[in-house]
């Protein structure tokens, strides 16, 4: 019977150990994808220094998910005054870099009058995404290509609670979890030498 207990004790501990584990993965998951993508104001740029031509890629949501619609809003503009390009054509292609994804997307003859333009997306699997972006101007002496890649992660366990960081909630599960843990075995060891 004593080797019994003692068994549950330490298969019970075990358990603990594993979910403690498993949520300090899952939390040092999360922050490493959505940070690897975007840049500190989450927007990517291009430079084409030939045609003298910046263009600015933002995504809202900033982090893309799987089925739900995703805005990329283009801004083109001049590389050295930062005054957009007006009288444009845009066309977007959106290819998977994954070898089983085909191109998810295309779009022409986008008309940017004032040098921006965007397009809504449905993301379908998760992966990686090169949008391409081809700029020409309306009488045709400008043109530049563009290429930017989305990252779509795979959806992660979150918190949700306004005001915090989920790894900060995850982190302080786990140590209360390890110090609860080491209380019910101390209390259950210094039960059993009272007998």
């Amino acid at each position: 019977m004593k080797v019994l207990r003692s068994f549950i004790s330490i298969l019970q501990f075990l358990l603990m150990v594993f979910a403690l584990i498993m949520i300090m993965i899952l939390g040092q998951l999360s922050p490493n994808i959505v940070s690897a993508q975007l840049s500190t104001n989450g927007t990517k740029t291009w430079l084409d220094r030939d045609q003298n031509i910046k263009i600015v890629l933002s995504m809202i949501p900033l982090q893309p998910t799987i089925g739900t619609s995703c805005l990329l809003r283009f801004t083109v503009q001049n590389l050295e005054t930062g005054k957009p390009l007006t009288n444009l054509l845009a066309s977007v292609v959106i290819l998977g870099v994954n070898r089983s994804q085909e191109t998810t997307f295309r779009l022409t003859n986008i008309s940017a009058p004032d040098g921006n333009f965007s397009t809504n997306v449905i993301f379908p699997d998760i992966g990686s995404y090169q949008v391409i972006t081809k700029i020409m101007s309306q009488t045709h002496d400008v043109a530049a290509l563009a290429s930017f890649l989305v990252i779509v992660p795979l959806p992660l366990f979150t918190l949700n609670v306004p005001g915090t960081s989920s790894s900060y909630i995850i982190w302080g599960i786990a140590v209360a979890a390890t110090v609860a843990s080491f209380l019910v075995l101390k209390n259950r060891r210094s039960q059993k030498k009272s007998y």
